[in-house]
């Protein structure tokens, strides 16, 4: 092998390590995530239980989730990931093991806490593992990878349960898969050195990040305090509102605002689902040949937002319907990408983890209250609400991020 070869290939090894062992969490960390649901009806039935309670089990976890993940993004950026990935994947490996032997629903719910709180470590850490050790020409790929590791988690999550189940019961495929994310831990745990790196370290911050004015050393609140930062936040709320009306209540829509038959109407949220996962790889190969990232969210919010309105004011034929879906799908995954280097761009240096940990909040913020307003128009007769609804969030979420920008480049020195 010739020496600049040799020289290029062993970066890109680690590198791949690197993203073999983040993208194993995340992997778990979305599959972990709707484990529940597909249980639901055999848990019920068992534990004797409302569905309002066993969703209930769900909010807790978001709730934990939130609230930890700037403290986690904070400890982050002092230790290093390693530990705190380790940590987290366990409690949450850990904690879906033990609801299958949890003797009352009490006891469930106090384990979906410790769900949640493992929850909080993947993308603080995450974020700042690939910001410090993966290369600036390779980042956007990487994030891309990154969240398409997570993609696969939520497509496969249902139907393995539902295998497991089949073979077993529900609880035995709960601890079943529990015990791998442990597994999977105790790998990290081994292999992960290069996790211990310290991002304040290692990372090169942008040339005009508006934060490197002010300094690394800048006071926790007072940096999450900074417009651009808020507005990333709020970004990630609205996102997440439009994401979560599409991918949580496209099925019912359809079915019952549209008369799709409900095995057509699952096959259109497959092509959502499906086509975000496909959009997320080909955004990180745009997010790694342009500095406009702004540029790409703009195209794909306007798509997605257009086509959803769409969706929502016309009465279109089925094989419309599921194209449109798909497109919608592929445009917001294709946004991910250059949406987390625009936020790793307004990070100070030292700080990744945390601004992650805080802005990536948004996104349980948005996935928790969005659904009772969501069920609200589809309880009055106004399906078709959603889309819409859904169409404006994106709409305000791509405000969101021109203004950050904007604020951003404001704040930068000249």
């Amino acid at each position: 092998m010739p020496a600049e070869t040799a020289i290029t290939a062993a970066p890109m090894r680690r590198e791949a390590k690197i993203l073999g062992l983040v993208g194993a969490g995340h992997f778990f960390s979305h599959f972990f995530g709707i484990a529940l649901p597909p249980l639901f009806p055999l848990m019920q039935a068992d534990m004797a239980v409302s569905y309002a309670a066993l969703g209930a089990l769900l909010a807790a976890a978001n709730v934990a989730t939130m609230v930890c993940q700037v403290p986690v993004g904070v400890l982050v950026d002092r230790v290093g990931a390693r530990l705190p990935l380790v940590v987290g994947l366990s409690l949450m490996s850990g904690g879906i093991a033990a609801i299958a032997f949890a003797p009352a629903y009490g006891v469930m719910v106090a384990l979906m806490l410790v769900v949640g709180v493992g929850n909080s470590v993947f993308h603080p850490a995450d974020y700042a593992v690939m910001s410090a050790r993966i290369s600036p020409q390779r980042l956007g790929r990487a994030f891309s990878l990154h969240t398409f590791a997570g993609h696969v988690g939520w497509a496969v999550s249902p139907m393995t349960l539902a295998f497991l189940t089949a073979l077993w019961d529900w609880r035995l495929a709960l601890a079943i898969t529990g015990l791998c994310g442990i597994l999977t831990a105790a790998w990290i745990l081994i292999l992960g050195r290069e996790l211990d790196v310290r991002a304040r370290v290692e990372q090169a911050p942008p040339a005009k990040a508006p934060a490197a004015k002010a300094g690394a050393k800048m006071a926790p609140v007072r940096m999450l305090a900074s417009a651009p930062i808020i507005l990333f936040f709020f970004y990630m709320v609205f996102a997440a509102v439009g994401s979560s009306g599409l991918n949580g209540f496209a099925v019912t829509v359809l079915v019952d605002s549209r008369g799709v038959p409900l095995a057509a109407a699952n096959f259109a949220l497959t092509a959502l689902l499906v086509c975000s996962a496909l959009g997320v790889l080909l955004g990180g190969l745009i997010a790694d040949r342009t500095r406009r990232h702004d540029l790409v969210i703009v195209a794909g919010f306007c798509a997605a937002a257009g086509i959803a309105a769409t969706l929502g004011i016309v009465s279109l034929p089925l094989a419309a319907m599921i194209v449109g879906l798909g497109v919608v799908g592929l445009a917001q995954g294709m946004i991910r990408p250059s949406r987390d280097m625009m936020v790793r761009s307004i990070a100070p240096p030292g700080s990744v983890g945390t601004v992650f940990g805080f802005v990536t909040a948004g996104l349980n913020v948005g996935s928790a209250l969005s659904p009772i307003f969501f069920g609200w128009l589809i309880d009055r007769g106004l399906g078709g609400g959603v889309f819409v609804v859904a169409a404006g969030a994106m709409l305000l979420a791509l405000g969101a991020a021109l203004l950050a920008s904007a604020r951003a480049k404001l704040a930068a020195p000249e």
